[in-house]
């Protein structure tokens, strides 16, 4: 079930089913704001991980007739969630675990601007070698690659632990292509 539901009002013309657990104002404009577009069907959805973006925002799911919205597609290709089953009951995390758990989390996995300082891995020759289609793209890939590869990023990437249903305990990581999906 979605964490909030916005039915059509001024202008709105399909409801917006919100499953973000704090999607901004920013955000929800922008999904209201489609939610009015002629060309959106049934309804907008936003994902856990929606957040604002240029024209459509991130994590937005909507279907259309007669028409393509070539601002619903970012340059963070490859980003998605990966979940993995821990061996360990979530009962057995107490708040205090989970701090600890997630502060070395933290220091062993550069995130946010943490990339900017270069705390990236060295590159495989493997990729590094890897033939691209243009010389843009080329600098690119050399003046990024060891900044971005193996952090997590910024903006709605993250790592979570979760229980499910059953009370196991999950982590989650949500991060994706970082800059170079842009180029």
């Amino acid at each position: 079930m979605p964490r909030s539901i916005y039915e059509p009002a001024r202008g709105q013309r399909v409801p917006v089913h919100v499953w973000a657990r704090d999607a901004s104002e920013q955000t929800i404009r922008q999904l209201t704001y489609l939610a009015s577009r002629p060309y959106v069907t049934r309804h907008v959805a936003a994902m856990a991980d929606a957040h604002v973006a240029h024209g459509v925002a991130v994590g937005t799911v909507f279907a259309t007739r007669d028409t393509l919205v070539p601002r619903a597609l970012g340059g963070d290709l490859g980003c998605g969630i990966s979940a993995t089953r821990l061996d360990l009951d979530a009962a057995s995390l107490d708040r205090a675990t989970l701090e600890t758990l997630i502060a070395r989390l933290g220091r062993a996995v550069p995130a946010g601007d943490a990339v900017h300082r270069g705390r990236g891995v060295d590159v495989p020759d493997a990729l590094m070698g890897a033939p691209l289609s243009t010389h843009a793209l080329l600098r690119t890939r050399d003046a990024l690659s060891k900044k971005h590869l193996a952090t997590l990023g910024g903006g709605n990437h993250f790592l979570e632990i979760d229980r499910d249903a059953d009370g196991g305990a999950w982590l989650l990581v949500h991060s994706g292509s970082r800059g170079l999906g842009a180029a």
